[in-house]
């Protein structure tokens, strides 16, 4: 989805990589872990306090990512919309949009919010 949200403003595929980093538990050696996994770096992005405090002690520059609609625009919201009839498409790019649908993305998602249900 994040290839297909970049294409779709134009961004050339060959001026960035979507590397899939898998969570650790253990916090100790996350970020070399990181390191290990995607090219060399100067800075981190990221909002989130863990990632942010584990790569600034690893004397790494962190910059923040500045929200965009935070309250609307949020994950959980957009699955809020999906799991109840809401307008979650003109939340996301047309093309992610697009491409939730054809995966049938709204059915999957009901159908796992289901099995949380006790």
């Amino acid at each position: 989805m994040i290839r297909l949200a970049l294409s779709e403003i134009g961004v050339d595929p060959a001026k960035y990589y979507v590397v899939p980093v898998p969570d650790l538990e253990i916090h100790a050696i996350w970020v070399s872990h990181v390191c290990s996994l995607v090219p060399r770096f100067d800075v981190v992005y990221s909002n989130e306090p863990l990632t942010r405090r584990l790569f600034i002690e690893a004397g790494f520059k962190v910059e923040g990512i500045p929200f965009y609609r935070r309250k609307e625009c949020s994950a959980t919201e957009i699955r809020n919309r999906m799991l109840y009839g809401g307008d979650w498409e003109s939340l996301l790019p047309r093309s992610v949009a697009k491409y939730i649908l054809e995966i049938d993305g709204v059915e999957r998602l009901r159908d796992l919010s289901r099995t949380d249900k006790v």
